[in-house]
């Protein structure tokens, strides 16, 4: 993809990111997280070590919490009669996460999400701290991209793996 695609000059993440998203902590329930995603209209909540440094340990997907909760009708134990919704999101979260950094090209998270599959790249800043969330919503919304490369994209994006839940990293460069 050139440049040119992007409305003729580099585009930045940090350009057309949400930024500061809202976070949690692995000892936060899982409804609270699922209560984020209604309210804020999103897929993914960023799972931080603390609310004061932000520093990211982690990432839960409305699909990791169906899966989880719904479908996994987890038993934690030493917590016999546990609602499934109070369930830790620890439990839920996936640790290894696709991140980019605020001032990558764009064509790089398009790239990163092609390649791997996923809608959604948590931004991090170089002490691993949340900076924000650039999804295919934000690229199409924020960004001028030409419909080529997107189409191309969201089909690399959506094509079928064969198995139940493709592992989120698979490609070199991504941070934890």
């Amino acid at each position: 993809m050139s440049t040119t695609e992007f409305g003729g000059g580099e585009m930045l993440v940090k350009e057309v990111m949400t930024a500061h998203p809202t976070c949690c902590v692995p000892s936060d329930a899982a409804q609270t997280a699922a209560i984020i995603m209604r309210d804020e209209d999103t897929g993914i909540v960023p799972i931080v070590e603390n609310k004061v440094n932000r520093r990211l340990v982690g990432v839960v997907t409305d699909r990791d919490l169906c899966l989880a909760v719904i479908a996994g009708r987890p038993r934690v134990a030493g917590q016999e009669g546990l609602d499934s919704t109070d369930l830790p999101i620890e439990y839920c979260m996936t640790e290894t996460v696709i991140s980019c950094k605020p001032g990558d090209d764009v064509e790089e998270v398009l790239k990163l999400m092609k390649d791997n599959q996923v809608r959604r790249i948590l931004v991090v800043d170089d002490h691993n701290t949340v900076s924000g969330i650039v999804s295919t919503s934000d690229l199409m919304n924020r960004a001028n991209v030409e419909g080529g490369e997107t189409r191309e994209t969201l089909r690399g994006i959506s094509k079928p793996t064969g198995q139940a839940s493709k592992p989120r990293s698979q490609s070199a460069g991504l941070s934890k």
